[in-house]
C-alpha cells in the first residue's frame, strides 16, 4: 500500500519507512494542495509519487504543514521545496532555525536513533524565505474550501502541533495520542528523547478530546478504525501504563539494553507481523523516554 483515501479530497501517503503500515504523511486536495507533515529524508520519493497517484503534482503543493522537527516528520522539507519553490513551510517557530540549518538536529537525531538514523536520511535546509514560524497559539492555513488549524499540543515534543480541519471534522493528531500499528493491533506511547513529558500530553489528550472529531488519523499509522472516543481512552490508558511498567521491567533488568529487549517482547510485541527493526526501534525510544523522564540515565 502506498497511498489511501482518508475521506473525499484526503489521502493518506505510505512513506515505507522500516515497513509497510508504520509512517505515512497526508494530503489535501484542495484548491491550495497541502500536505501533513514531510516523513524523512529518504521519503521524499515515495511522497511525490503517492501525490501523482493522487492527482495532485508536486510542483502544485503550496502548503507543507509539519508537526514538530523530528527527522521522520520534517526530513523531507527540503526537497519538497525543491520541487515547489514557492512551498509555505509551516512549524513551531523554537524549532524553526533546524529547519533553516539542520546541523544540529541532525547530529541529535543520530545519536537519538543509532544505527536507524540511516534509514532516516540526512535532510537538507530550508530556505529562510520559505518557512513559516508558528507560535504557541497556533495558526490556520487556509487551502480553500477547507482550513488547517495547528494546535500546539506539547509532550511528545515541546513543538508539536496537532492539525485539526473543522469543515470534515477530522484530527490529524501527530504524535499526541500515541502510535497504532493495526496489522499487531499495538498502541504504544509517543516517547522519544529529550523532552518526552507524559504529563503535557495528558493536557493536550485532553484538549484534543473537546474537538469531538468525527474521524481520526496518525502519522503512525492511518485512519484510526474504532469510535474517536474510544483513541483518546487508550491514549491515556497506555501512557500511565508503559510509565508503571517500564519502570518496573528496569529494576528487573541488569541493563538499559535488557530492559529494552523486555519492553519489546512484552509491551510491544509487533514483530511479526511487522519487520522486527520496528519493534526494536520504538522499544528503544520507549525506554530512553521514560527513563530519562524519570531522571534515570
Amino acid at each position: 500500500m502506498s497511498t489511501f483515501e482518508v475521506t473525499d479530497g484526503v489521502y493518506g501517503i505510505d512513506v515505507g519507512l522500516f515497513d509497510e503500515g508504520v509512517t505515512s504523511v497526508y494530503l489535501f486536495d484542495d484548491d491550495e494542495p497541502a500536505l501533513v507533515d514531510a516523513g524523512a529524508a529518504t521519503s521524499v520519493d515515495a511522497i511525490t509519487e503517492g501525490m501523482t497517484e493522487c492527482g495532485v503534482d508536486p510542483a502544485d503543493l503550496e502548503h507543507l504543514v509539519l508537526s514538530h522537527v523530528h527527522v521522520d516528520h520534517s526530513g523531507a522539507a527540503s526537497a519538497l521545496v525543491g520541487a515547489a519553490p514557492d512551498l509555505d513551510v509551516y512549524i513551531h517557530g523554537m524549532t524553526a532555525s533546524h529547519l533553516i540549518d539542520p546541523g544540529a538536529l541532525i547530529e541529535s537525531s543520530r545519536r537519538a536513533m543509532g544505527e536507524d538514523f540511516e534509514s532516516m536520511g540526512e535532510q537538507g535546509p530550508v530556505p529562510e524565505s520559505n518557512v513559516v514560524a508558528v507560535p504557541d497559539e497556533g495558526t490556520t492555513v487556509d487551502i480553500g474550501e477547507n482550513t488547517l488549524e495547528m494546535i500546539h499540543a506539547p509532550g511528545h515534543s515541546p513543538d508539536h502541533f496537532a492539525v485539526w480541519n473543522p469543515e470534515r471534522r477530522l484530527l490529524f493528531a501527530a504524535e499526541c495520542l500515541g502510535v497504532y500499528l493495526e496489522r499487531a493491533d499495538a498502541w504504544f506511547p509517543p516517547a522519544t528523547l529529550p523532552n518526552f513529558d507524559p504529563d503535557l500530553l495528558l493536557e493536550a489528550v485532553e484538549e484534543l478530546r473537546g474537538l469531538d472529531p468525527d474521524g481520526i488519523v496518525l502519522p503512525h499509522f492511518g485512519v484510526w478504525p474504532d469510535d474517536p472516543d474510544r483513541a483518546f481512552e487508550v491514549a491515556e490508558t497506555e501512557l500511565r501504563r508503559f510509565d508503571e511498567r517500564v519502570l518496573e521491567l528496569h529494576e528487573a533488568a541488569d541493563s538499559t539494553e535488557a530492559t529494552k529487549r523486555a519492553v519489546g517482547d512484552e509491551l510491544l510485541d509487533v514483530s511479526p507481523p511487522y519487520d522486527p527493526v520496528v519493534e526494536r526501534f520504538y522499544a528503544s525510544l520507549i525506554v530512553d523516554g521514560y527513563l530519562r523522564h524519570h531522571g534515570i540515565e
